[in-house]
């Protein structure tokens, strides 16, 4: 080719000159995809980390593809069995993903479906609800044996126990049939 039927450099063929919207032809204009607004991570059935990304309008994204192009986090290096692996795993997904509200989700997540998913969280209450009260229950018990022990030799009866401390007439007897007697003097 000659050098008076070159082209200038950078003049190429403007091809949107032949199209009446202005795009060229051949080209994919790009979309722009649903962005994580909220991260929720929490302990899985299996005791493993389990990451739910959202989208505002709650659909589920791929929670490995943060749009930053980094490998997906290795989720063994955070304890399961640690709060530190859980403050860890945290502040990781903060980094990741900095606009999106990151929130730890108590109980198991072992379910896309909500319903499901907070039903296991009341099971979880209700679950830690009913050790605290075995707790409870055990503490009432040591504390009515050191009582029983002192209301024993001041000579108070199972029926005056009973109305000070609101335990049923014949626990407080059976209580006391159960004790060891004091030695006598």
């Amino acid at each position: 080719m000659s050098e008076g039927s070159q082209s200038p450099p950078g003049s190429g063929i403007d091809y949107t000159k032949f199209m009446h919207d202005g795009t060229v032809p051949g080209a994919v204009p790009l979309v722009d995809g649903p962005t994580p607004h909220r991260v929720d991570f929490g302990i899985d059935t299996l005791g493993q980390w389990s990451i739910e990304v959202r989208a505002e309008d709650r659909t589920l994204l791929d929670w490995a593809d943060d749009g930053l192009g980094e490998e997906p986090a290795d989720l063994s290096a955070y304890p399961v069995h640690n709060p530190v692996g859980a403050v860890d795993l945290q502040t990781e997904l903060k980094r990741r993903f900095p606009d999106s509200a990151i929130v730890w989700r108590p109980g198991v997540m072992n379910s896309l479906d909500e319903h499901r998913a907070t039903a296991h969280r009341a099971l979880a209450t209700a679950a830690a609800d009913r050790a605290k009260a075995h707790e409870a229950a055990s503490d009432a018990e040591v504390s009515l044996r050191k009582a029983l022990r002192l209301a024993r030799p001041a000579g108070i009866g199972a029926t005056e126990i009973a109305e000070r401390t609101g335990y049923a007439r014949s626990t407080i007897t059976k209580t006391l049939r159960n004790m060891p007697h004091p030695p006598r003097r």
